[in-house]
């Protein structure tokens, strides 16, 4: 009986057991599962982050929007003209290398900070690359699509011996739909100067109000996104917020969103990523907005306070438009 009992128990135990057939039947069965449900993981993921980008871009141009309620105009883009520093025969201003992202600041929940960097810029000779607190990290400004987001990094440091120049973000400001540094059509400034006088809102000391937005702020662009570059090789000023003489702050609606030609500005990565060229010129600067969302997008927000994607392939004659505040269409 006690024989007949451990013969029993014996073939219980096998029958528990697994064949090697049946484990990698199992086996697989959870790979088609993770293989059919890692597409939609992921595309929860991007919709979330695309969410967070939307987000974060609606609080800067609402921020924006309350600044014009105060001031009666909208930030100037920059405080000196593009590719000149401050002050003297470089540039009507004192205000160096600020933009509007630092006039922002009471408006988008950086009340202390702003109170901080007003009391710094009174100060004689100090600059927005001197400021203390310019590697403070600003969620507002950065998307969550951008895995470099937030870069504080830099090839080297800011003024007073500072660590580094900064915080960079990677919402930046339309000054229109031609070249930072060109003429208006019928002009023939160009250069430095010409920065302080182009077709859209946020431009080099610029004081546009809703009234001269005649194509109506719904139609007009505000602010979009770009992509982020490492400083590995020199300084890549696109998004700098801190050090925005060279137009690292400002986009352009002259070529479409995520073009292949390469950004034109100084001061940009010398060997830059292939989705995000760059060619260190002072000559016809521009920067072209650019996105790490699927789908061949980048989000955008109107001077009216309201964001959208805007798809890759827009008409390109249509997207000048949306950067000019006077239906004007600028040329290569």
């Amino acid at each position: 009986m006690m024989y007949q009992a451990t013969s029993s128990r014996r073939r219980w135990r096998r029958r528990c057991a697994f064949t090697l057939v049946e484990l990698l039947v199992v086996i697989a069965i959870i790979g088609v599962l993770v293989a059919l449900l890692l597409p939609a993981v992921q595309a929860a993921r991007e919709s979330a982050r695309r969410s967070q980008c939307l987000n974060n871009l609606k609080q800067v141009a609402l921020g924006a929007l309350n600044f014009e309620s105060a001031k009666k105009r909208f930030p100037h883009g920059t405080h000196n003209w593009v590719d000149r520093y401050g002050g003297g025969a470089t540039g009507p201003t004192e205000q160096d290398r600020r933009c509007w992202m630092h006039d922002l600041w009471p408006y988008i929940e950086q009340t202390s900070l702003s109170a901080q960097f007003e009391a710094h810029m009174k100060k004689p000779g100090e600059s927005a690359l001197s400021f203390p607190k310019l590697d403070t990290v600003i969620t507002s400004a950065m998307c969550p699509a951008d895995q470099l987001s937030p870069k504080l990094h830099t090839f080297w440091g800011g003024l007073n011996g500072l660590p580094t120049q900064g915080f960079s973000g990677n919402y930046v400001a339309s000054a229109g739909s031609l070249y930072f540094n060109r003429a208006l059509p019928g002009e023939t400034l160009t250069g430095p100067a010409s920065s302080a006088n182009q077709d859209g809102v946020y431009f080099a000391l610029s004081k546009v109000a809703p009234a001269d937005i005649l194509d109506g702020l719904s139609n007009t662009l505000a602010f979009t996104e770009i992509k982020m570059v490492e400083d590995t090789d020199s300084h890549d000023l696109r998004g700098r917020y801190h050090n925005p003489t060279h137009g690292g702050v400002l986009f352009t609606t002259l070529y479409p969103p995520n073009t292949t030609r390469p950004d034109n500005f100084n001061w940009c990565a010398l060997k830059p990523p292939a989705d995000a060229p760059c060619l260190q010129t002072a000559v016809n600067m521009q920067i072209a907005a650019r996105s790490y969302h699927s789908g061949g997008i980048v989000n955008a927000a109107r001077v009216d306070g309201s964001v959208a994607a805007i798809s890759d392939d827009i008409e390109v004659a249509v997207y000048n438009q949306l950067g000019s505040r006077s239906g004007g269409v600028g040329s290569d």
